[in-house]
């Protein structure tokens, strides 16, 4: 029998606040990566509903932060990591089983500092509803300029190297920081490499997400990092962005017609999926 340790290796943290009823499914997600040594950080904010006995059920580890910035918590935990490659994920989200070894030897192959690729959406019962394709790497900045990222997080893995160098995730932010470290590290010339093919991760949309009750918080510090980080786009990064748009017409039209046959009504939403912003993908927490 083959020992997993001398196969590729990842750490994944999960930040964890009263998650007991979705953890398992993402945790199994994790454990069920194929040709992978997967070390897995659960990083709790003072659970009381059985969170950290389903994590001492699957013997994970777990760290405590201070309820308030899930991105504290995800420092809290990548800090610990020594893995080259380095990964965070929501605590009802999952990976495919053979997700991370694509995404890795992908991004070894691209000699790449982060690797993305096609999210799928499902309901909060876990059912399919649709999936969109993420800009090419040449179109982030403009995407970025523009105010939308495109970059699913749940399919997106990085070098612990430019973990270092970006210094983690900016705890000022408590709705947008993942944006905030995608666009930092555009701006730091690092490589990103987009993994074609089959989807990589799902997204559970649900109505207790931080996306859908902080939604105008999260347009603020969204605003504030453009701001910060960019100049106002040019009619180049919005032709950019429109292109992006058309090139996802199919998956728009799939979200209609899945969504309204779910709720047996013709539903219509704003966004690409339901109301969250694509570049950040917040929990309840």
């Amino acid at each position: 029998m083959k020992n997993k340790d001398n196969f590729m290796s990842i750490s994944y943290v999960i930040p964890t606040l009263n998650s007991a009823s979705t953890l398992d499914m993402t945790l199994l997600s994790l454990r069920s990566q194929k040709d992978i040594n997967v070390k897995v950080i659960v990083v709790d904010s003072g659970s009381t509903d059985g969170t950290l006995d389903v994590c001492k059920r699957w013997n994970i580890k777990t760290l405590y932060a201070e309820p308030g910035n899930m991105y504290r918590a995800i420092n809290i935990g990548l800090r610990e990591c020594d893995t080259e490659w380095l990964g965070y994920i929501n605590s009802d989200d999952w990976l495919y089983s053979d997700s991370l070894t694509r995404l890795i030897t992908h991004g070894n192959a691209s000699n790449a500092d982060i690797v993305y690729g096609i999210c799928d959406f499902t309901d909060v019962h876990g059912r399919f509803m649709y999936s969109f394709t993420p800009p090419k790497c040449n179109q982030l900045i403009s995407m970025s300029k523009t105010g939308v990222l495109g970059i699913a997080q749940q399919t997106t893995i990085f070098r612990n190297r430019l973990y270092q160098r970006l210094k983690g995730f900016n705890e000022e932010y408590y709705f947008a920081a993942d944006r905030d470290f995608y666009m930092r590290a555009l701006q730091s010339n690092a490589i990103f490499t987009f993994l074609p093919g089959s989807s990589v991760a799902c997204f559970r949309l649900h109505r207790n997400q931080l996306s859908q009750k902080k939604s105008e918080l999260m347009r603020v510090e969204s605003k504030k990092i453009n701001t910060t980080l960019f100049k106002s786009p040019s009619y180049y990064d919005w032709a950019i962005r429109m292109q992006w748009h058309l090139s996802n017409l199919p998956h728009y039209l799939l979200r209609f017609f899945r969504q309204s046959m779910l709720s047996g009504e013709i539903t219509v939403t704003k966004s690409m999926h339901g109301g969250t912003h694509l570049e950040t993908q917040s929990k309840a927490f």
